[in-house]
């Protein structure tokens, strides 16, 4: 290949690979109709009403109370919910007029900044607002999760996609592409913790406030979708500056960054009413848990990470997943998780720990406050985020480049589209046919489906093949080292332990044995020819 050959290869696939993600997010946009997200009667209605009283869209009945009127087809769009026979046929989006809802979100139970935005998006036609507001979400995640990755220093990047693709089937593309807040609490907990640490690793002003901009962009979002979101961008800043910070004044830029972040999360999480759960738990009038009860929620808590890699039910939950997608999922998730932590340092063993405290704490807190056990109130999307972070963390070693090359890319890339085929498969036939008709085409006899949208089938298996392309083209844009380096065998401490001092510290003092900062391209100082960052 010629050198302008060379130098466009980068380019074609740094626009390929994010169109292929937006399209197999697309997929999942399509497969189920409106009103299929969890509690959309109430999510619905409270996007209809986000930008406050419109003629026709949403008007204050007059009574007083925090009911709204908003389109009629609201109101009825999940009449398939937990009756997996029905299909999205029960629907008449034809309906004319308004109706009257009692929950709005004029009580601001939710933050307003979710619902205000998709609010841009909402019509009398009800069918092509959802649509678009999906379409909207699942480019909005592709661009910024890009954003981040061409920010990052490059030895940082394969932790973000590792983090992001691990835990993305089924429950995570499932929500990106849908119109429930949790999006972008998902969202949030992806590129939050990443853009903090890699502003403290970054060479160069300019880059680290970029990371700094994007950090607060995405901790705005999560906030502004779902109190919690807020809680764990938080709690992403102070596991980001454990793992990278330094008392050095290069790190200013990080530090203000991480601050403002907890003030604006702050301040979304008490605009909230939603908040206070974390005190009076998600529920009321229950009786004390029992020893046993208690018991109980401390073992059975891993069952809702598992949830979320595709053991419980997706919609409604109701949508059940075949036993091969959590397996697949499980089995990825896992060894991504022991490669990550195959070369480890002390800052990171404490952030891996502490994500995995969280991961079980919280929704053990949670559980206890509100007196009822797992199974019940607290759902798999809650913790995605955290399931985001804790991978993201334990994925964060020198050589990830290497340790992703060859068959453990190729296998682990496999799992996932063939986990992401099923699931898809599965949902769409929920939702054209029903559960109850084992049919290989979800839109053979199909009773529902979108206007001028591709046949149910095309749609599977479109979004499918761009998900193995995107995984393929990943595989072909990791670096690839010219040559060996005899440090190969050594831990991230030791690596550092021998590498030169970063910038602006002197020379005379050497570098702590855990200290990884200031460093936007390892590789190249262990003997690794490596293109820019």
């Amino acid at each position: 290949m010629n050198r302008t050959g060379k130098s466009r290869r980068p380019i074609l696939l740094a626009v390929l690979i994010p169109v292929l993600a937006f399209v197999a997010l697309s997929a999942w946009a399509f497969s189920s109709p409106v009103g299929s997200s969890p509690d959309d009667d109430f999510h619905l209605a409270a996007i209809w009403c986000g930008l406050g009283e419109r003629e026709g869209l949403c008007e204050d009945p007059g009574d007083g109370g925090f009911e709204r009127l908003v389109p009629a087809p609201l109101e009825s769009a999940s009449c398939f919910a937990f009756h997996t026979e029905r299909t999205g046929d029960c629907w008449t989006p034809e309906t004319d007029g308004l109706t009257e809802v009692p929950r709005a979100n004029a009580d601001g139970l939710y933050p307003p900044l979710f619902y205000g935005t998709m609010s841009v998006f909402a019509s009398p036609d009800v069918q092509t607002s959802v649509i678009a507001m999906r379409s909207f979400n699942a480019a909005f995640a592709v661009g910024l999760i890009t954003a981040v990755f061409f920010a990052l220093p490059r030895w940082i990047r394969p932790a973000l996609i590792v983090s992001v693709s691990a835990t993305s089937v089924p429950l995570g593309v499932f929500l990106l592409a849908s119109t429930n807040p949790s999006a972008w609490a998902v969202l949030s907990g992806a590129v939050v913790w990443v853009s903090v640490y890699g502003a403290t690793q970054a060479q160069g002003r300019r880059r680290q406030i970029v990371l700094a901009a994007i950090a607060l962009l995405g901790a705005v979002i999560g906030a502004g979708a779902r109190a919690d979101a807020g809680v764990y961008a938080v709690y992403a800043v102070f596991i980001a500056l454990i793992l990278g910070f330094r008392f050095r004044r290069d790190q200013l830029i990080p530090a203000v960054a991480a601050v403002v972040i907890a003030i604006v999360s702050a301040g979304l999480y008490m605009s909230a009413s939603q908040g206070g759960a974390v005190v009076t738990g998600m529920t009321i009038g229950n009786p004390p848990l029992t020893s046993a009860q208690v018991l109980f929620n401390a073992t059975e808590i891993p069952g809702l990470w598992l949830g979320a890699l595709g053991s419980w039910h997706l919609g409604w939950l109701d949508t059940a997943m075949p036993a091969m997608v959590p397996v697949l999922t499980v089995m990825v998730f896992g060894g991504a998780l022991f490669v990550g932590l195959g070369r480890t340092h002390t800052r990171r063993l404490i952030a891996v720990i502490l994500s995995i405290v969280a991961l079980w704490l919280v929704p053990f807190v949670l559980l206890y406050q509100s007196r009822v056990v797992v199974g019940t109130i607290i759902q798999p999307r809650y913790l995605l985020p955290l399931l985001v972070i804790a991978l993201g963390v334990a994925s964060l070693r020198r050589d990830a480049d290497r340790a992703w090359s060859g068959l453990r890319t190729a296998l682990s890339g496999a799992a996932l589209v063939v986990a992401y085929g099923a699931a898809l498969q599965v949902n769409l036939r929920r939702y054209t046919l029903g559960l109850d008709q084992p049919r290989l085409d979800p839109g053979a006899g199909a009773e529902w489906w979108w206007d001028g949208v591709p046949a149910p089938l095309t749609v599977l298996i479109i979004g499918t093949l761009a998900f193995a392309g995107m995984f393929a083209l990943l595989a072909v844009a990791l670096p690839r080292p010219e040559r060996e380096f005899s440090t190969s065998l050594r831990t991230d401490d030791e690596l550092a332990k021998h590498s030169p001092a970063p910038p602006n510290t002197p020379t005379t003092e050497p570098a702590p044995a855990a200290d990884i900062a200031g460093d936007a391209d390892p590789t190249a100082r262990r003997g690794v020819i490596s293109p820019a960052s």
